[in-house]
């Protein structure tokens, strides 16, 4: 297996890799995610996004491209509350399936810890409450949890029933 960067020859790949965690998305809210992108608005995004100096995109294949991560290096400024930082922070990641549990993910992120380090970066990730898979891999990596979004969804009552206005 391969590790390496992406560029704009990966397009095709990276759209195909991401429409696969997309798809759990739309599944598990189909109120907040598209169920189909248009191609001229994905193709433009990872266009510029591997572009950009802040990105950082990795494939990972074995012949053909079998897994992606992408991150983004963002220096987040000093507040009234918190320090200056930098960090990297994961967008994405995905593994077909049949390559899960052989390290593919492993190695994506060792990668990325080695790039991070030399840029002086922490890396962070979100990860949708849905997606157990996810939080097993990145427990296994050694992430720990530092914050809970939550959300309210305003036409539910707190048992997730609708409210009739």
């Amino acid at each position: 297996m391969k590790i390496r960067v992406a560029n704009t020859s990966d397009i095709a790949a990276l759209i195909a890799l991401n429409a696969l965690a997309h798809d759990a998305h739309v599944k598990a809210f189909p109120d907040r995610f598209r169920p189909e992108i248009p191609a001229p608005l994905i193709t433009d995004f990872f266009a510029e996004k591997l572009k950009s100096p802040a990105s950082y995109y990795l494939i990972a294949e074995k012949e053909e491209p079998i897994g992606a991560l992408r991150a983004n290096f963002l220096d987040l400024e000093e507040s009234w509350h918190s320090i200056a930082r930098r960090v990297c922070y994961v967008a994405g990641i995905v593994v077909l399936p049949a390559f899960r549990h052989q390290g593919v993910a492993r190695a994506l992120f060792e990668t990325l810890q080695r790039e991070s380090e030399a840029r002086g970066a922490t890396i962070e990730l979100d990860v949708w409450e849905f997606n157990d898979e996810a939080k097993r891999v990145f427990a296994k990596l050694g992430f720990k949890p530092v914050m809970e979004r939550m959300a309210l969804n305003p036409k539910r009552n707190s048992f997730g029933f609708e409210v009739r206005q």
